[in-house]
């Protein structure tokens, strides 16, 4: 199951719900962080969310977590929204 909605640019992003893949957005259309919009730049870096696939400066992407939706075992980049979400999926505390 996708929802749809709309992002920075008009673009229109899916955020995975509860499939085992997310569509990531791609990096040409995306000139700000999703959740700051810090401007990107030589320095100030594009990261995806490697569990919703929107695209973040590292301050706010800089939670690691598993994805056992996506069947991800080892420790990968997620945002603050997705780690949240993950925590309480998974059963552990959140910080």
């Amino acid at each position: 199951r996708r929802r749809g909605r709309e992002g920075a640019n008009g673009m229109q992003m899916e955020l995975a719900l509860d499939d085992k893949s997310t569509k990531w957005i791609p990096d040409q259309g995306v000139s700000q962080c999703f959740k700051c919009k810090k401007a990107f730049d030589f320095f100030n870096r594009r990261h995806h969310c490697r569990c919703c696939g929107r695209i973040f400066c590292d301050k706010c992407s800089s939670q690691r977590s598993t994805i056992s939706k996506m069947q991800i075992d080892n420790m990968v980049r997620v945002c603050a929204r997705c780690y949240s979400n993950l925590q309480r999926f998974e059963g552990r505390d959140v910080d």
